[in-house]
């Protein structure tokens, strides 16, 4: 057995600097539940000379920017700082969390531009400090639903507002005309299949007879509810292997697309037939600078839709009149050899 190269040590993390340390800790304070210390910091920075005052808000909105490029939220997400309170606040929600929730919360605005739920179907949504609910409730709040909460008021639908409301006083939360509650994981039986994965940050939702593993897979199925100009449906046997790969196995950002996973369940967290799993596959409009939002929805026969404008005639082939969204379709299908049989044998609906 040849003798193993030793490796080199791992270099410990960089040591933050006193200004950094300074500005995590009155970010906490500015964004805590507890009043007296949010106002003992506006009494230090009332205290501030003006110069140094200065200095300081021009450190917080460089840790800003820093944030929102280490997050990639660059293309949907511009902030007003306004004060140096108001630019701690900012600090403090960026650095919640372990980056995936606001990523997760990226690609949703990403795509809902592009279905023009955002002023004027446009990017970045700019939002001030005032867009943040306040300390109490942005603690309160699952991390995801609290970073929902600062981005929905930017957000409508045919006139109506998609900010996040409290719908009742037994933990019931409203998104425009749709109800939805919290499932906590001492709910789920322990055979459950949502209860190994479950997270805090994004927890179980309950939404009608459906029941979806994440606030974000909601957020999702709610998202493309709201209207894709073209649907190709190809129906298929449930029981066909390649289906039932398409429908629990992991996909993955580099095979093409992002898994949103639901069940029809009925209400009933004991129900397990795997007929009533459900999936959606995005497949465009989650990355920066794509303008076709585009997805599959398999639910016992497999939905391609798509925002695409078509770009010839009924009696054109796919690839003419789909050229962007087809690919990326059939790099997902193929991956479970179902291209073939999916895409060359559809019904197309307007």
């Amino acid at each position: 057995m040849p003798p193993t190269t030793p490796q080199p040590p791992v270099a410990p993390p960089p040591v933050p600097s006193l200004p950094d340390l300074a500005i995590t800790r009155a970010a906490d304070m500015a964004m805590s539940p507890h009043p007296d210390r949010g106002a003992k910091l506006r009494q230090c920075i009332d205290r501030l000379p003006q110069a140094e005052a200065s200095t300081a808000l021009t450190l917080v909105e460089r840790r800003i920017e820093e944030a929102i490029c280490r997050l990639g939220l660059e293309d949907v997400l511009a902030f007003d700082v306004g004060g140096l309170e108001d630019g701690l606040k900012l600090v403090h929600v960026l650095e919640q969390g372990s980056g995936g929730e606001w990523r997760a919360t990226g690609r949703f605005i990403r795509l809902a531009a592009i279905y023009r739920l955002t002023p004027n179907g446009s990017l970045p949504l700019r939002l001030s400090a005032d867009a943040l609910p306040s300390p109490t409730a942005f603690h309160q709040l699952p991390l995801i639903m609290a970073l929902y909460k600062i981005i929905g008021h930017s957000l409508a639908h045919q006139g109506t507002s998609l900010a996040l409301q409290q719908a009742n006083n037994d933990g019931a939360y409203r998104i425009g005309d749709q109800s939805f509650r919290v499932v906590p994981l001492s709910e789920l039986p322990a055979n459950h299949p949502y209860r190994s994965g479950y997270q805090r940050t994004d927890p179980v939702i309950r939404h009608e007879d459906l029941l979806f593993p994440s606030f974000w897979s909601f957020l999702v199925r709610l998202l493309v509810g709201m209207g894709n100009r073209y649907r190709l449906i190809r129906r298929i046997n449930h029981d066909d292997p390649r289906y039932r790969r398409l429908l629990t196995e992991t996909i993955t950002k580099q095979q093409g697309g992002i898994a949103v996973d639901y069940r029809r369940d009925f209400g009933d967290l004991n129900h397990a037939n795997p007929d009533d799993d459900r999936r959606l596959v995005i497949v465009s409009g989650f990355r920066p600078n794509e303008r076709v939002a585009a997805h599959l929805e398999v639910w016992g026969r497999i939905d391609l839709l798509t925002t695409e404008a078509s770009a010839g005639g009924r009696s054109q082939p796919l690839t003419v009149r789909f050229p962007t969204s087809l690919p990326l379709w059939r790099a997902v299908l193929s991956h479970f050899h179902l291209g073939h049989r999916v895409i060359n044998r559809f019904r197309l609906i307007l």
